[in-house]
């Protein structure tokens, strides 16, 4: 994998930290820098997108998809509650909360990148705690979804709606191609042999994929 200059790409910035890992996922915590008006400012990558954390151990990219993003308090001790107050409200006469709360980015595992060749299939090793998480270039996305098969591994997280997923990974895929209408067809196709035993099913997912 080419190395990337941070200056000129944004996605060389790191989006999280991974903050625990498996085979098969991970877990991290989303990086805040100052906005304009010099509060905090998340970043917080989309559903069904694609990151890659760089497992400086193990020299892989491993490449996952975003399924979940959760906001919540930075500990037990300073639960949000209801204040009435528009956001813009509370960046003034409170400002102090937005720092209190922390986001984390759950993705499940897809594959990965070693030597600048990718591999379609779950990595030898997880990433480490830690590690930075990127975003995948328009070109990466490419490389990691010309083997469909990746939907296969999609289809078993269970904590959101998997159809959902799917069809924005889809989305995202055929986004970074500038929607090249031959990889719609391929995603179609291994859309019906995954959910061959259920048409109802399958139709779901195509219209969630172009809903136009």
């Amino acid at each position: 994998m080419p190395a990337r200059d941070a200056k000129k790409d944004k996605a060389a910035q790191p989006v999280g930290e991974v903050m625990s890992s498996s085979i098969t996922g991970l877990v991290a915590e989303a990086r805040q820098h100052q906005g304009v008006d010099g509060l905090p400012e998340t970043l917080k990558p989309s559903f069904g997108s694609f990151l890659r954390a760089y497992s400086s151990e193990h020299k892989l990219d491993i490449v996952s998809v975003v399924y979940d993003v959760i906001t919540g308090p930075q500990d037990s001790n300073h639960k949000p509650s209801a204040l009435g107050l528009t956001r813009e409200q509370l960046k003034v006469e409170q400002p102090q909360i937005f720092a209190l709360l922390r986001t984390e980015i759950h993705a499940c595992t897809i594959g990965y990148f070693e030597a600048g060749i990718y591999y379609p299939h779950l990595p030898p090793h997880p990433a480490q705690v830690h590690d930075f998480v990127f975003q995948l270039l328009p070109a990466e996305i490419c490389a990691a979804t010309t083997n469909l098969d990746f939907l296969r591994l999609l289809s078993g997280v269970s904590t959101v709606p998997v159809d959902e997923l799917i069809a924005a990974t889809i989305r995202k895929s055929s986004q970074a191609r500038g929607d090249q209408y031959t990889f719609l067809v391929e995603a179609g196709q291994a859309l019906s042999y995954l959910f061959r035993d259920d048409y109802d099913r399958l139709l779901a997912v195509l219209r969630k994929v172009r809903p136009k």
